[in-house]
């Protein structure tokens, strides 16, 4: 191992000491075949016989008010953007035009108490307007890709220094404000669009839920009874939040505490401006605007 160690470093010495002050012994020709193919140079090239003039075409005269001569376009023009990225997220699209998050759902219910806006396939559908098989997960991805950024979700506890029970503290949720827009195809065949808010009244008086954004807090990761660390809101199902769970993708702007011990029932389905449970849904969130 050793020679050979010895016999690498010798020759890479000697290469070099070639490179840097050896001259070459011997210079070799280009062959015919290069040389045919690289042409003379200027100095060797022969001057043009009168027999070569005669069979060299002449570029046509251009007559004297002739305008001059346009260039064609180089190349093609490039085609027009796609509308829609590119993910593998099933039933969420991100259309990049519109810098908006798709969802495809159902509507849930039409009439009932309401706990939940939107919530995932197999939770907590008896107390949500729509229900959808999107992962919460990828939804808080392709919030990201639209420019939100995430905060924290919002939480309530009873006040320990009210003895009674009947106080509570209470922490709104942070993060970017996001508008919630549901689209769907009436009975009669026609479009129709609504603003979330529009499908909640109160329980009292049937007043709409006041005009107020929900806000991307996120979830959470917390491990699960395995211990593995997952992404809470795809274990609870709570995509947008009426009232404050804690765990919610997104959540209504005032923390409204989910026990009833605490606040009463007060949040309904609008059923007259809804359409049947069953009805196929778009979900479309954008960034809400400033105040």
């Amino acid at each position: 191992m050793r020679s050979r160690s010895m016999i690498a470093i010798l020759g890479w010495l000697a290469l070099s000491l070639c490179a840097g002050g050896c001259e070459p012994k011997t210079s070799i020709e280009p062959s015919p075949a290069a040389q045919r193919s690289n042409g003379p140079t200027a100095a060797e090239a022969p001057a043009p016989t009168s027999s070569d003039t005669a069979l060299r075409p002449e570029a046509p005269p251009t007559p004297p008010d002739a305008p001059p001569p346009t260039e064609a376009p180089s190349a093609e023009p490039a085609p027009d953007a796609p509308r829609y990225a590119e993910v593998d997220w099933p039933h969420v699209r991100i259309d990049l035009n519109e810098k908006a998050v798709e969802i495809d759902g159902v509507c849930a219910i039409n009439s009932g108490w309401l706990e939940q806006i939107i919530c995932s396939a197999g939770t907590r559908t008896h107390e949500s307007l729509v229900a959808t098989e999107a992962k919460p997960s990828h939804i808080h991805a392709a919030l990201l890709l639209i420019g939100l950024e995430p905060g924290k979700p919002g939480w309530w506890k009873i006040d320990p220094d009210d003895p009674e029970g009947r106080k509570w503290i209470v922490q709104p949720p942070t993060g970017a404000r996001v508008s919630i827009t549901f689209e769907w195809t009436g009975a009669d065949g026609t479009a129709r669009s609504a603003l979330a808010r529009e499908w909640v009244r109160d329980f009292h008086t049937h007043d709409l839920l006041p005009e107020g954004p929900w806000i991307f807090g996120g979830s959470m990761m917390k491990p699960d009874y395995t211990g593995a660390v997952t992404y809470v809101a795809d274990r609870t199902g709570s995509i947008a939040g009426l009232v404050t769970f804690g765990d919610e993708l997104l959540g209504w702007c005032e923390v409204l505490p989910d026990q009833e011990a605490v606040m009463a029932p007060e949040w309904e389905a609008n059923t007259e401006a809804m359409p049947e449970p069953g009805t196929p849904v778009t979900i479309r969130l954008v960034a809400a605007g400033r105040p």
